[in-house]
């Protein structure tokens, strides 16, 4: 069995409302704050975060499963959309609507389809939400 391990840490400074956030991920380090999260700002949030781990997840996905038919993809475009939601127990993410343009070189239409649903299915990212899931796939 292989086992990878991949760590981010998050550093807060200040209160809530008004502080800031540094996050690391190795390599890259970002800064977060409320003020992304719940109107434009030029940080990110989690939230964001969220959406391109699933959108890199799904996009590797599909590329591994093009290239094990021998079918490799020219390009997978992919975006995730986090939908996050104030509720009487607080901020939720229901859904997440995640899209994807694909070429994949002499392979059907519809045949890619299934292969991003089961991309979809398979991604480890994805497994880890609760939140629906909704995928729509344009093939070129």
């Amino acid at each position: 069995m292989t086992r990878i391990r991949k760590t981010a840490s998050a550093a807060w400074r200040g209160t809530a409302s008004a502080g800031e956030g540094i996050l690391d991920l190795g390599e890259v380090s970002l800064p977060f704050s409320l003020r992304s999260r719940v109107s434009e700002g030029p940080s990110t949030n989690p939230e964001e975060l969220l959406g391109a781990a699933l959108a890199g997840c799904f996009a590797m996905s599909l590329a591994n499963l093009c290239e094990e038919r021998s079918t490799p993809a020219e390009r997978i475009d992919a975006r995730a959309t986090v939908h996050l939601v104030g509720t009487e127990e607080g901020f939720r993410i229901p859904t997440i609507e995640l899209s994807c343009v694909a070429r994949v070189p002499g392979v059907a239409a519809e045949v890619v389809r299934e292969l991003a649903e089961q991309a979809e299915r398979s991604c480890p990212v994805r497994l880890l939400y609760t939140a629906e899931v909704k995928l729509s796939v344009v093939v070129e």
